[in-house]
């Protein structure tokens, strides 16, 4: 039995992840894992590839956990060439309605006329990510490569 064709969005930037499987751009199913990027990212994927053949993977390539940027782009890269599965990938700020994303400590993120930088806020804020609805493809970029934006220490 042939699985069918869907592609895929993850956001790995922070607990939880999402990710979600989308036929025609629609988002078709939907996941969500509290944990570390480390714990969950495989645990979905194989989830997702025992029923469904990914044509391409659109994600979140940063600003956000550094350790998750990191992973999620070796298991991203790696999949890509193993299974030869397209990758798109866009800032945080896209799955997001909050104006910051939590750096460390005090320090967050935020977009300002298409730059991200950091700032330092007297209360934590966390950022909610969510899945869109419909996947628009032209708002992603082939090269994808983690976002990493920290000040010098």
């Amino acid at each position: 039995m042939q699985r069918q064709k869907c592609d895929v969005v993850l956001v790995s930037v922070s607990s939880p992840i999402l990710l979600g499987v989308y036929i025609d751009n629609k988002l078709f199913k939907k996941f969500k894992l509290y944990g570390k990027t480390s714990d969950v990212l495989f645990a979905m994927f194989y989830d997702v590839k025992r029923e469904y053949s990914i044509s391409r993977v659109f994600y979140a390539n940063g600003p956000g956990n550094f350790s998750s940027l990191k992973l999620t782009h070796i298991f991203l890269q790696t999949l890509s060439i193993v299974e030869n599965i397209e990758l798109f990938c866009v800032d945080s700020f896209y799955f997001t309605k909050d104006n910051f994303i939590e750096a460390y400590g005090k320090i967050h993120f935020f977009k300002e006329n298409d730059d991200i930088k950091t700032t330092k806020l007297e209360i934590k804020k966390s950022a909610v990510f969510e899945l869109p609805d419909i996947v628009d493809s032209t708002k992603f970029s082939n090269y994808c490569f983690p976002l990493y934006i920290l000040p010098a220490v």
